[in-house]
């Protein structure tokens, strides 16, 4: 069974080929593509940190543990977010950043609770395992691109499993 360490050297021997086989495609296709060091090394990080997604499901793993910590930062910023639409805490006769504080703390327990049912429902072994999951992940990130979104620079869409 691969762990971590069987991951993540996968990943970094992987790279060079992957960033090899991405620039010749954009060369056939016409599309100027050429990235900078920075870049290169980012899309490096993200290539190598997602070569252990499919460990996502494991309760025990690195990128588990990463991913939980993600969520309750979701959990955090889409507290703040819906903050801006319906002020549920506006009634306290507070100072702001007593408020602030009260949105942070249910935004952590927001994102602890997605993570809990997260490994709850997934198991080892499942979904994150199939190159389906994959693809569709490249889907969704080019679909948040494409529609403005900006979650994404365009240039670091080559990290992508496309």
């Amino acid at each position: 069974m691969p762990n971590f360490k069987t991951h993540v050297i996968t990943g970094i021997l992987f790279y060079p080929t992957y960033f090899l086989l991405y620039s010749f495609i954009m060369d056939m296709a016409h599309i100027n593509f050429n990235p900078d060091e920075s870049l290169i090394l980012l899309s490096f990080f993200f290539f190598v940190l997602g070569s252990d997604l499919p460990d996502v499901d494991h309760n025990f793993s690195l990128i588990n543990k990463f991913f939980r910590i993600l969520l309750v930062g979701l959990g955090i910023y889409s507290i703040f977010k819906l903050k801006r639409y319906y002020d549920f805490l506006s009634f306290l006769a507070l100072r702001v950043y007593i408020l602030k504080t009260l949105y942070i703390i249910i935004g952590i327990i927001l994102g602890g609770i997605i993570g809990f049912l997260f490994n709850y429902i997934t198991k080892h072994r499942g979904k994150w395992h199939s190159p389906l999951t994959g693809i569709l992940l490249g889907i969704i990130t080019y679909y948040l691109k494409s529609n403005n979104y900006y979650l994404f620079d365009s240039e670091a869409l080559f990290w992508l499993y496309l």
